[in-house]
This record gives C-alpha cells, structure tokens and sequence, in this order.
C-alpha cells in the first residue's frame, strides 16, 4: 500500500522519524540507527530504527529506506542471562552460611534455654526469629538456585489434559474453600512437551491465583485445540484481585512481584518455560473480574 509514511504512523512516531530524516540531511550521512521503545495497547517494545538514504547510478537521491527490527525478545534473552548469573552468585555466597547460623541458634535454645528464668521468654523469641528467618532466607535461595540452573526443555509426547488434571489434584484436597473447574477440550492431540516443566508452570500459576483469589474463590483451567493455527492454548483464570494496568508489562521480569512474601521468581520461570517451547504467553484481565493467563503452544506433526 502506497502512504506516506506521516499517514501509516502515530504523530509521536512520526515526528521521531521526520527528525531522523532531518539528522540525516543536516549531518550529511548516508545511514542512521536509533534504538526507541514504542507502547504497543498494554506493553512497550523496543525497536531498532535504521535509514539508509536510496541514491541513483548517478548519485541522485531517491528517497529513504527505513527497516523496523524488534529487539524486545533479545534483549529480554540477555537480561534473562544476567540475572541467573545474579541469581547464581546470590544463592553460592548466601547459602553458604545460613546452615551453621540455624544450627547455632538450635544449639544456644537447647543449651541454654532452661537457665534463664526471668529473660527466658526474650530468649526463647530471639532464637525462635533467627532459626523462622533462616528457614525463609533459605527457600528464597533455593528459588535464587532453581531460577539459575533452570535446565531446556527436553519434549515427549503427552497429553495435556492428563498433565492439567494430575496438576489440578495437587491442590483440590488441600484447598476446599476454592471452586476448581477444568474445562478441556477432548480433542485436543498429543502434544511434545517437557511434561515436568509445564506441570511447574502450571503450579506456578495456580499458586498465584490462589494467593488472588484469597484462598475462597473460583479457578479454571482450560485446554483448547486451534486446528487453524495448530496451537494447544492453556488459559488458566481465576476470579482474584486482578493485575493493575502499570503492573503488567513487568510482571515477567526477574525479582518483580505484586505479592508481599513473593520472590518475583514465578512468572519468570514460566515465562522461560513457555519460551523453551517455542510458545508464547499472555496476561488478560478475566472479565468480569480476576485474571487470565493465556499459554499458546505451537503442535507439529498432527493430521486434521
């Protein structure tokens, strides 16, 4: 379609381009690259913006070519790197020392906790918090570990369906107060997919829907089978709290965490799960109320 290119883009856009080109003219190069980040409805990309001046046999200008790369993927994959290697370093340096801390505090309560009589309670409280407080340090490094060493996703061939009821067992007995409704689609094929990795994904995303729901409420997952597309869709919904607007974009960044107790680990880890099977992921707000996380999963091989 043939426009001009100040009727295609938004005036914001437009404007940095019609200055692009300025720059061009003014400095009198013949190519130009700027990095810009752009709000796409409820997320900001980031694109890479190259001109490059179109020129004749005889030298004669022709017009500008602008080529549009997205970078968000990449530069997420690199962020991704570096924060394992964060993760890596924090969980060696800080483990390290919090078993011999645990063991003192166990030890002074043991040795010691019958001799006081006026201060025992103070005692009793002060080695108490030390040993309750190593005791979360040391979960909060074993997802530090698991987030760092997180291994590729190795396919066999399952059923999802299968993968979503074993998934949704786990939590029925134990939480009586929530409704859990499956919802699957029984034509849904068999499937290549690291059967562990998306059962953790899966738990991942019911515990925060849990946690949104307040432990009384209502949680669906759902499995659905686009023969168009050839994508197995899991959408896992809850009638919680919700995600505030600002909040979304980031909620697949390391160590970002809407939750006062969260390690902002989990929706990293599925995030990363969901990318190791060349899938992609969405968070919706569930309507009426609460929220929806979408899981698209690409199926090869399958006659319809």
């Amino acid at each position: 379609v043939e426009k001009a290119y100040k009727d295609v883009l938004r005036q914001s856009e437009s404007e940095m381009l019609r200055d692009m080109i300025k720059e061009i003219n003014d400095l009198g190069v013949e190519a130009l690259e700027r990095q810009i980040r752009v709000q796409l409805r409820e997320k900001t990309i980031t694109i890479l913006v190259n001109l490059t001046v179109l020129k004749d046999e005889r030298g004669n200008y022709l017009g500008v070519v602008v080529v549009l790369d997205d970078l968000t993927h990449l530069l997420k994959t690199q962020r991704m790197a570096a924060w394992k290697e964060v993760a890596r370093r924090i969980a060696h340096e800080v483990k390290n020392p919090l078993t011999p801390i645990q063991l003192s505090a166990q030890r002074l309560r043991k040795k010691y906790m019958e001799k006081f009589s006026d201060d025992g309670k103070v005692f009793d409280e002060c080695t108490s918090t030390i040993i309750r407080q190593v005791e979360e340090l040391k979960t909060l490094v074993n997802e530090f570990s698991n987030f760092a060493r997180m291994p590729s996703a190795e396919p066999t061939p399952n059923n999802l369906n299968t993968i979503v009821k074993e998934t949704m067992a786990l939590y029925e007995s134990g939480h009586r107060n929530i409704v859990f409704h499956p919802i699957l689609d029984e034509a849904l094929p068999i499937v290549e997919v690291d059967r562990e990795q998306i059962k953790r994904a899966l738990i991942n995303l019911i515990d925060n829907s849990i946690t949104s729901v307040n432990s009384e409420g209502e949680i669906s997952i759902e499995t659905h089978f686009d023969r168009t597309l050839m994508i197995a869709r899991i959408e896992v919904a809850d009638n919680g709290c919700g995600i505030l607007k600002e909040d979304k974009s980031r909620l697949f960044e390391p160590y970002f965490s809407t939750k006062k107790s969260g390690t902002g680990l989990g929706l990293t880890i599925v995030g990363n799960i969901v990318a190791d099977h060349n899938g992609y992921i969405r968070i919706k707000d569930n309507i009426p109320r609460g929220t929806r996380v979408v899981i698209e999963l690409p199926i090869e091989g399958v006659a319809v």
